[in-house]
């Protein structure tokens, strides 16, 4: 059995659509979590239809569809995707709620710089005004990874408000009107001089002290990760039970990969003479443990 006629149709008209680009309809439908749109340019029998999600309606706050869209309302709004196996269109009307937004954010380029001043900085990221935004927007935003290469407890640490920054843009989001900065993108890698450095010795500084391990800092900006497994022959259940945070040791680099930003290292059979250690505090299991046999490695300074 053939499909009906109006299925082909459809899927030729879908088949014209294409992502990002902008489209107009009929509000036919409006759901507790959706509205639907009858698309304009369908001339086959039946409808072409669009779905936009409750999020992508409105960029302002609502309790229910209803209060910002209503049936037989005309709507302009960007294509998120083309569904072909429900034959349908998912949309987004907050990508087209602001035309002077809009306008901006396809002006930018995503590898390009932009500067703009920090407006607020929370634990999570920060806001910031940029150079050029529609007045009263706030459309620049930096996740506190892509801050800086050095490991921050706070954003705080690395921005204030009211700063100038420049960024490059690593994405565009037109449905939430936003632009994602990266300010560490334009600063050098300390990990680079370290890069084909495997079996390189060198003396770092403890930083913090995890469950199955320790980070070690070897430069600024550069810290490593000695693995409960790399402190002796045998692992170790705790590395407190070695070393305490603070403590100078010696360590070996035995993976530094500037493409998964990965630092390994190893403080396996590396002389720790002049370094303070903690062992002599922290000892409290078996002679036997390998604890033990760490420690019985460093020397015993006196208590500071």
């Amino acid at each position: 059995m053939t499909e009906p006629q109006s299925s082909e149709a459809l899927k030729s008209f879908l088949n014209t659509l294409r992502a990002g680009e902008v489209r107009t309809g009929r509000v036919i439908s409006v759901e507790d979590r959706e509205v639907l749109v009858e698309l304009d340019g369908f001339s086959g029998p039946g409808k072409a239809v669009g779905r936009i999600p409750r999020g992508d309606l409105t960029r302002k706050a609502i309790g229910h569809p209803s209060e910002v869209m209503s049936k037989g309302q005309r709507l302009t709004f960007e294509v998120i995707a083309v569904d072909r196996q429900q034959e349908c269109v998912w949309a987004s009307a907050s990508a087209c709620e602001d035309p002077a937004l809009r306008a901006f954010l396809l002006g930018l380029t995503r590898g390009a710089t932009h500067q703009g001043q920090v407006q607020s900085v929370h634990n999570f990221g920060v806001f910031v005004n940029l150079d050029g935004e529609p007045a009263d927007l706030c459309t620049g935003f930096i996740r506190g990874p892509e801050l800086s290469w050095l490991r921050i407890d706070h954003p705080a640490d690395a921005v204030t408000a009211g700063q100038r920054v420049m960024g490059e843009i690593i994405d565009v989001d037109t449905r939430r009107g936003q632009v994602q900065l990266s300010l560490k993108a334009l600063q050098d890698n300390p990990l680079a001089p370290f890069a084909d450095q495997a079996g390189l010795v060198t003396t770092g500084r403890v930083t913090k002290l995890i469950p199955f391990g320790a980070f070690v800092r070897i430069a600024d900006g550069v810290e490593g990760l000695v693995h409960n497994t790399e402190f002796g022959d045998e692992p170790v259940e705790d590395p407190g039970q070695i070393v305490s945070e603070g403590d100078e040791i010696t360590v070996r680099i035995l993976e530094a990969d500037l493409t998964r930003h990965r630092r390994t290292l190893s403080a396996r059979n590396m002389p720790q003479d002049g370094k303070r250690s903690s062992c002599g505090r922290k000892q409290a299991a078996s002679s036997h443990s390998a604890a033990d046999r760490w420690c019985h490695q460093w020397p015993q300074l006196p208590e500071q």
